[in-house]
């Protein structure tokens, strides 16, 4: 089998991952080539997308002699700044994935990545204007959302896996995307040591030429394979039938009214992802300005913390496949409410040490409830689909219906983790504008005791170990079809 990409393969037609020869005879090496790339362009977009929670640390605080771009902003301004990427990539990822349906997987993947280009060209241009205001701040940073839908890329890619591969192919690659604000934070730890911060402009010039060279290699590299269509909900859909894949993602969404799971889960969703997401962009300006840290003794701190945080993502897959994915995602719920008043004690009491610890114990038990709560839909339309088999349902139209109930609730939890995250950096921005980030942390905490709340009622209450463990960790759908 050629490994080189072409327009047109004569055997991507007869694309049969689940059968054992043709895999062994060379589908495995060309679906790993494709996925591993994908999965590096899926890295640079949310690298991309983290680069403004690093130019934030070093944009200067206003007053005396200092210059630059931002000069003068205020905490809820420079909270803002920091969501901005995060809101614009939620907004823009359904629209981009309308757009390109069409197109197959290399396309879409060189098309996506080439286009994070353009955040780092705009941040280089805004950054190198001395008192440039925030609405143009605000305009370079919403074209960083571009990440988002570079970081759909794998899905594509994973979905041409056999399906019993298919969870663990994903779940890898999304984890090498959940690194991205890792790099963002380690070229700003390098420009600090390298410019001493004075040059915020460096960290967004260090990711341009690695998007183009990036999108070059996808456009040469990567097929168009076709392969079972995942729904637009997941960010991204088949080659062989993205267009049908968008339109049925779509009618989920439509219906998402009728079933009270796909309102639960979104709220879930909200407090575990959204809070991975959002303390690990907030924590270097939160200890900036409760203790006046600089940039590169923020950075220094949140660096370790987003990469433990990166690992317990796929950590709480696991332990849900154990332990069943709501009983996780309750124990994750109660550790975080209890951190975040350990994180309003030390707040009061000035205590950067404790205040470090808390935020980084908060990211970690964020990735662990995200990867828990990732699992709960396919478990609870899984189940429903298996008492409508006892009632005399065809078990394949109860199974099809629990695939498109979760690829519905995966259209939903991924925007609201984003608004949770976008909750808790203009929360905190409003309540250091204030004085204290006492209110937000209190408000955060009564959050997370309700999902607390919820997940006991609604799901671990009725939970069964040995059916959680039938399920792939990290999965929309389930093991048995």
């Amino acid at each position: 089998m050629s490994n080189r990409a072409a327009s047109s393969r004569p055997w991507a037609e007869q694309w049969d991952a689940d059968d054992p020869g043709f895999w062994v005879r060379g589908g495995r090496h060309v679906a790993r080539r494709n996925l591993l790339l994908a999965a590096v362009c899926g890295h640079l977009g949310l690298s991309v997308r983290g680069m403004w929670p690093v130019i934030v640390l070093f944009l200067p605080a206003g007053g005396g002699a200092a210059t630059g771009p931002g000069l003068g902003l205020g905490p809820g301004e420079k909270f803002l700044l920091l969501v901005t990427p995060v809101v614009a990539g939620a907004a823009l990822r359904p629209a981009a994935g309308r757009a390109l349906a069409r197109l197959g997987g290399r396309e879409r993947t060189a098309v996506t990545t080439a286009a994070l280009a353009l955040p780092g060209l705009a941040a280089l241009y805004v950054l190198q204007r001395p008192g440039a205001p925030l609405w143009l701040l605000l305009a370079a940073a919403a074209t960083a959302g571009a990440g988002d839908a570079a970081a759909a890329c794998p899905v594509g890619p994973a979905a041409s896996y056999p399906r019993h591969a298919r969870a663990r192919a994903l779940a890898l690659a999304t984890a090498g995307g959940d690194l991205g604000l890792a790099s963002a934070q380690l070229a700003g730890v390098l420009a600090a040591v390298t410019a001493g911060g004075s040059s915020p402009a460096r960290i967004a010039a260090v990711h341009i030429p690695l998007t183009v060279l990036a999108a070059l290699v996808a456009a040469l590299r990567m097929d168009n394979l076709p392969g079972p269509a995942v729904g637009a909900g997941a960010g991204a859909d088949s080659d062989a039938d993205a267009g049908a894949g968008v339109r049925r993602g779509a009618g989920v969404r439509r219906g998402a009214g009728a079933d009270p799971h796909l309102v639960w889960l979104p709220l879930l969703s909200l407090a575990t992802a959204g809070s991975f997401t959002g303390y690990g962009l907030v924590f270097g300006l939160v200890l900036q300005h409760q203790f006046g840290t600089s940039a590169l003794v923020a950075l220094a701190c949140a660096l370790p913390a987003t990469l433990l945080g990166a690992a317990a993502r796929p950590c709480g897959g696991w332990l849900a496949g154990r332990w069943g994915g709501a009983r996780v995602t309750l124990g994750s719920l109660s550790g975080m409410a209890v951190g975040t008043a350990v994180l309003a004690a030390a707040s009061s009491r000035g205590s950067a040490g404790v205040f470090a610890a808390g935020f980084t114990v908060l990211i970690v038990l964020g990735g662990v409830g995200a990867g828990a709560v990732a699992t709960v839909a396919p478990a609870v339309f899984a189940a429903r689909a298996g008492e409508a088999i006892l009632s005399g349902q065809d078990a394949r139209t109860a199974f099809a219906a629990a695939r498109r109930r979760t690829a519905g609730a995966a259209a939903l939890t991924g925007p609201a983790g984003a608004l949770g995250a976008a909750a808790i950096g203009l929360s905190l921005g409003a309540a250091y504008d204030a004085g204290s980030p006492a209110p937000a942390l209190w408000g955060l905490l009564g959050l997370y005791a309700l999902c607390a709340a919820v997940t006991w009622t609604m799901y671990a209450c009725r939970e069964t170990v040995p059916t959680a463990r039938r399920y792939r960790t990290g999965s929309g759908e389930p093991v048995h079809p």
